[in-house]
């Protein structure tokens, strides 16, 4: 495996691990915490809506057991003939208009002889049995079981007590009221209005001792639950439990949360045992939770990729120096030679990048110097055979040739020869001169000159030749101070091999300048010639022995003029013309300080 994808797996795995089991727990955290707090909530409400119910049913019981008590309702015995406790039972009803649906009072024999509803004076009560009693202090108040209709959805529940005559201590007649079960409906309707943090989506029922639903909220109602034995096993089950898995869908839900009441009375009225359950879809209830949850697993996926993104990047800002290294090393075994330099920066890998590639460099310098050298050596030996085996002909060659020039019978042919003799043994007398020089050159007479005289001395030597090829031959000095410790003979040598070259290369109107300014490292001499260049793959050659490119050059006079500037502590680097195409010849001496 390679290095960045180890690292990429590695800050990977470290940045998303984490992350991943953060999300989890805080999703969990929140789940369970939520549960709890909804699971008191719904307990809450169960108690506020049980005590309601009690409270409610408190009132119901004890106002009908009051107004049986009443002595306006002795008139039962005569018959109401003055009608006045049916004004009484209408005056009640007014009063407490949509709590009961009527009032009427019978006799001994069942039959309606007082009501607030005219009609139902003179019908027979008919019994429909007794399903709760509710012991009072002075009597009883008995409940008939409820009575639902179904296509309407009302239900109501028969309340009656017992008319007793006090005189006679004997039961002269019934008090009935049938409570409208829908004050129940409403109540656990809007749990809302009765616990202040109530959900909106909660769903309550009310069950009697033995489980029976008796009363719920509307949509439990509307799936026809009401006066059912469906969640019989739910009465002692949520109290143990705060979550019912309910498999069976009973109330349109799956799993839910539930908080259970069971009732105690009020007052002095002890209930009758029922029980008040509130349930909470979980989906509803965990709703936020979920949201959030997705909002993590979005912020998890964004820190997922933002990990990946800056993974690669560290991965790659990493393993790029050690890459590089690898490709600098294989380029440089199968090209032997360094490629384009590479900055990795700082660091160990930096180090050891800058190290190996200035060993590379070191080593390219050490070859070229063995190759120079071995080349030098060549030449050496060259120059000592020609100036030991070859000068001596030539300078007999040389007198002979002058000799016969003094012939006066000798013809125009013969002197043409003659001068052909004389210039080619001046050229080979050159070359050997240029063996010499490059074989063994002389150590440099140091002392102060100025770089500016020595430049102006070239000007004029060369001057006339430059302005036979229309060339414009110019100094442009702007270094302060042109000082140098040198050998201005060898200085002198160098610049007049460089124009003559530049001279010998430029078309007419050409142009050669000779241009000194004064940098941090020393003074600077530049020069610049607009001719056609020399090409980019072949300007390290330039200063190798026996390299040129111009017909006749043996290639040895940048050789000679690089070793004087070495042995000056100078360098010398070609490149373009800084204002043309043209060839640059740039040089640094060493700086010198001079004191007064």
């Amino acid at each position: 495996m390679s290095i960045r994808r180890t690292l990429l797996l590695f800050f990977l795995l470290m940045g998303l691990a984490p992350a991943t089991i953060l999300t989890g727990l805080a999703f969990y955290q929140a789940r369970e915490a939520l549960q709890l707090e909804i699971t008191r909530n719904l307990r809450n409400e169960a108690s506020a809506l049980m005590l309601e119910v009690d409270r409610m049913m408190f009132e119901r019981v004890l106002q009908v057991h009051t107004w049986s008590h009443l002595e306006l309702m002795q008139d039962v015995r005569v018959g109401d003939v003055d009608k006045r406790l049916s004004h009484l039972l209408f005056d009640l009803d007014m009063h407490y208009e949509g709590v009961y649906k009527s009032l009427t009072c019978s006799n001994r024999q069942g039959m309606v002889v007082a009501a607030s509803d005219a009609s139902l004076v003179g019908k027979q009560i008919e019994g429909l049995g007794v399903w709760l009693t509710a012991p009072l202090a002075h009597g009883e108040t008995r409940l008939s079981p409820l009575k639902l209709d179904l296509e309407s959805g009302k239900a109501s529940i028969e309340m009656e007590a017992a008319i007793h005559d006090p005189q006679k201590k004997e039961n002269v007649g019934k008090l009935h009221a049938w409570f409208d079960w829908t004050e129940i409906f409403d109540l656990l309707d809007h749990p809302n209005q009765t616990t202040v943090n109530a959900s909106p989506a909660s769903l309550a029922v009310l069950l009697d001792e033995q489980g029976r639903i008796i009363a719920a909220s509307k949509p439990l109602r509307e799936r026809g639950l009401l006066l059912s034995n469906a969640l019989a096993s739910w009465r002692t089950t949520v109290g143990n439990d705060a979550v019912i898995t309910n498999e069976e869908h009973l109330l349109g839900y799956g799993e839910l949360l539930a908080g259970s009441a069971i009732g105690h009375g009020y007052q002095d009225f002890p209930g009758f045992g029922w029980t008040v359950q509130v349930y909470h879809p979980t989906a509803i209830a965990f709703a936020p939770v979920h949201r959030m949850g997705y909002a993590f697993l979005l912020l998890l996926v964004l820190t997922s990729a933002a990990a990946v993104a800056l993974s690669l990047l560290i991965a790659r800002r990493i393993a790029r120096p050690i890459v590089q290294l690898k490709e600098l090393t294989r380029n440089f075994m199968q090209k032997q030679h360094l490629a384009e330099p590479i900055n990795i920066g700082q660091g160990e890998v930096g180090e050891l990048t800058e190290s190996f590639q200035q060993m590379i460099r070191d080593l390219e310098q050490s070859r070229d110097n063995l190759v120079r050298a071995s080349k030098l050596a060549v030449v050496g030996e060259m120059a000592a055979t020609m100036a030991h085996e070859v000068r001596t002909p030539l300078g007999i060659m040389r007198s002979s040739a002058q000799i016969l020039q003094r012939e006066t019978a000798l013809s125009e042919t013969g002197k043409e020869m003659l001068g052909f003799i004389l210039s080619e043994n001046d050229r080979l007398n050159k070359l050997i001169s240029s063996l010499l020089d490059c074989a063994r050159p002389r150590p440099p007479n140091f002392n102060l000159h100025g770089l500016h005289g020595i430049a102006r001395k070239v000007q004029d030597l060369l001057g006339a030749q430059a302005s036979r090829k229309n060339i414009r031959l110019a100094c442009e000095f702007e270094a302060v101070n042109d000082q140098l410790y040198c050998d201005d003979e060898q200085i002198l040598q160098v610049l007049l091999n460089l124009v003559l070259n530049a001279i010998q290369i430029l078309e007419p109107a050409g142009e050669v300048a000779l241009r000194t300014f004064s940098t941090g490292q020393g003074l600077v001499l530049n020069v610049d010639d607009n001719g056609p260049g020399i090409p980019e793959n072949v300007r390290q050659k330039v200063f190798d022995p026996f390299f040129t490119q111009r017909d006749g050059g043996i290639g040895l006079g940048l050789t000679v003029v690089q070793q004087i500037l070495r042995a000056h502590g100078a360098e010398i680097t070609v490149c373009t013309s800084g204002r043309s195409r043209g060839t640059r010849f740039h040089i640094i001496f060493p700086r010198i300080e001079i004191t007064s």
